[in-house]
């Protein structure tokens, strides 16, 4: 593992990252183990697949109907198939986590690693006028880290001796060899903070209710209903054709919005790929606020053939923003 990573896990550094609701708790449960819990181990594998924190980067990417998206205006498309709707439906996530106590045995991280299947649903018009859905199997993978600490040393209450205190940010996306398009970078602008990560499996972000632990990266940016933010996202595809970048927020599936980012700047980079950035400047809706806990915002990166080739297959590439409403 990269020693910057060990720096900052050692430094408790503390996230909660990208999308769906969590409780405002105060840590893991601890008046009974876990189901199938019986050692230290066991307790930090359970937190790091069932703690809202982590869990809610599903929520965030599963659509619960066929949607429409905001495409704005391409004139004559010279393509298969024009969308009007889609939705990303997930049948079956496969988890498995690997826990690595830090030497003194105070710090552990946790590397939690998902594939997750599914059918990308597209309704769309044909050529000839008529209305059809297409339907893609996609296989994404997605990785993330949990830091935990140490707080005692109970033999008898052994599940409560470690807590989740931080969390990287989600990195997933579509597995080799359709991965034609990959998010580089992410900027969050709020109005008294700006968040910008390159890396999302390095970047960490403080729980809201860890107060005890000091140091770390941030906490999880605020935000408040009618509060103006703005975001930036830099990808990089091997399309010609432009990608379509998507911002997906709200605190359950009946609130899911999907809001298309507008391309600001195109360069070819000579090697068959290319960077593009993308950008959205919405006011936070006013409903949120009343929601309080932690979220995500989804950034989602779609090569365009994924919509409108109804023969090409799914490429995609998403991170998640974390983001707190008090």
């Amino acid at each position: 593992m990269k020693k910057s990573r060990l720096l900052l896990c050692s430094l408790f550094l503390a996230a909660a990252v990208f999308v769906g609701g969590c409780k405002d708790t105060n840590g893991p449960d601890d008046d009974v183990a876990p189901g199938g819990v019986t050692n230290e181990e066991q307790a930090m594998k359970y937190y790091a697949t069932n703690d809202e924190f982590v869990t809610n980067d599903e929520v965030t990417f599963a659509d619960a109907a066929v949607q429409p998206f905001d495409y704005g205006s391409f004139g004559k498309i010279d393509a298969s198939v024009t969308p009007i709707r889609w939705g990303r439906f997930i049948s079956g996530v496969t988890r498995t986590v690997t826990t690595t106590v830090q030497p003194g045995d105070t710090t552990a991280i946790a590397l939690v690693e998902k594939t997750i299947v599914g059918t990308l649903k597209i309704r769309a018009i044909t050529t000839n006028g008529d209305t059809v859905t297409i339907d893609k199997p996609f296989t994404d993978k997605s990785t993330r880290y949990v830091v935990f600490k140490r707080v005692d040393r109970n033999a008898k209450r052994y599940w409560t001796n470690w807590v989740p205190v931080a969390s990287s940010l989600v990195k997933g996306g579509t597995v080799e060899p359709n991965n034609s398009v990959n998010i580089t970078k992410v900027a969050l602008y709020l109005p008294a903070d700006t968040i910008t990560v390159d890396d999302p499996l390095n970047y960490f972000l403080r729980y809201k209710w860890l107060k005890i632990f000091k140091g770390g990266r941030k906490d999880l940016p605020e935000l408040t209903g009618g509060q103006p933010v703005k975001l930036d996202v830099t990808v990089v595809s091997a399309s010609a054709d432009t990608d379509l970048v998507a911002l997906r927020f709200g605190f359950d599936k009946s609130h899911q919005k999907r809001v298309r980012l507008t391309l600001v700047s195109e360069v070819n980079n000579g090697d068959g790929t290319y960077t593009r950035v993308f950008e959205a400047s919405r006011t936070v809706p006013v409903y949120m606020h009343f929601h309080q806990g932690a979220f995500h915002l989804g950034v989602e990166a779609i090569t365009k053939a994924t919509m409108f080739d109804d023969q090409a297959p799914y490429s995609v590439s998403w991170w998640g923003i974390p983001y707190r409403v008090r």
